[in-house]
């Protein structure tokens, strides 16, 4: 089964804090993936990176082939393409 989306190496910070450290992920198609974590361990912050609503400081997003972290990639086609459910608060 190939992987319909890879996270190679990411690195997200806001300023000097660390949030996403070396992060690589693999998806298989026709596979749903569950991430959980604590409170505050960078599980918003990965999901958003994902959807392109951060700007990595580092690393590739690659989905089916094309690296959609470069600068330039159109964020709403992606966004498109990449289904995301959030949790309520409650």
């Amino acid at each position: 089964m190939s992987n319909v989306l890879q996270l190679k190496n990411l690195r997200k910070s806001f300023g000097e804090h660390l949030v996403l450290n070396d992060i690589s992920l693999d998806f298989p198609a026709g596979s749903a993936t569950v991430i959980i974590g604590a409170s505050g361990s960078g599980k918003s912050t990965l999901m958003r990176c994902i959807n392109l609503l951060e700007e990595l400081s580092d690393g590739q997003i690659i989905l089916d082939g094309q690296d959609i972290s470069l600068y330039g990639t159109a964020a709403d086609a992606v966004r498109g393409q990449i289904g995301s459910v959030f949790r309520p608060l409650i």
